[in-house]
Formats: structure tokens, sequence, C-alpha cells
């Protein structure tokens, strides 16, 4: 991570306790904000001469059913939701919900709604995509 990453993941930390929203810093440098039964993973990152941050939310955990219904209803869904979009970690096997802001104009308030719109998207859907991916919610483990 670049000084531009990590002095942007400050700004995060700054952001997220000006809006009063509790977080635990990993050792990768990720930050994990717990909202209700979903968790939030906001990845600081550098992207060529920019930097990045990535919201993303596990929707399913421990996926062992991939089918083409489920392929078909992500890729449906990515095209109606308007914010973010639905990902298949089949490496990980896990369904995320994501969503990525440019770091470089980062305000509170982008970061804010940014949060709770993957998390609320992700509280959504985790059920029903859990249930097709017979796989496993946050709240589960």
């Amino acid at each position: 991570m670049t000084s531009k990453a990590e002095e942007l993941r400050g700004r995060v930390e700054n952001y997220l306790t000006q809006k009063q929203l509790s977080y635990e810093v990993k050792p990768n440098g990720t930050l994990w904000i717990r909202q209700g039964s979903t968790l939030v993973v906001v990845n600081p990152s550098d992207w060529g001469e920019r930097t990045l941050v990535k919201l993303a939310a596990p929707v399913a955990l421990d996926i062992t059913k991939i089918t083409p219904e489920l392929t078909r209803f992500l890729a449906e869904k990515n095209f109606e939701l308007l914010f973010g979009k639905f990902s298949l970690d089949t490496n990980g096997k896990a369904i995320w919900y994501e969503h990525v802001l440019l770091g470089d104009f980062l305000d509170a308030e982008t970061l804010f709604v940014a949060v709770a719109a993957v998390a609320l998207t992700a509280d959504q859907y985790d059920e029903e995509v859990s249930k097709m991916a017979q796989g496993k919610r946050v709240i589960d483990l």
C-alpha cells in the first residue's frame, strides 16, 4: 500500500468516526463494519495514479451449488440495481455485493451512503441467494 492509499485509509477511518460507525482495522489494512446482520469490508487501495475504496459485503459464504438459475438471478439483479453489483468468487466459494468509489475525492457523506447501500442490499438478498447457492449467511456464522 502506498502513502496515497495509507492517507486514504486514514481519511476513511476519520469519516467513519465522524459518522459514529464502529469498525475494526484488520492486519491487511481493510476495515470491517458490522451493520446489523451484515458485514461491510472497506478496502482503500491504489489504482494507478489514483486511489479506490472497494466496499464489499458477503451475501452467501461456503456456497456449494452454482446453478444456471443462480447466475441468471445475479446477472438480472445486476442489471436492475442502480448501485453496486453481485460478484461470484468461485475460489473463495462466496457471493458478494460490492461497489467501488474513487478515493481521490471521497467525502464522508458519499462513504456513509455507500456503506449503508451496500449493507442494506446485501441484507435484502442474503437469505434468497444463500438458499439458492446452498451457502451460509454472515449471521449464520
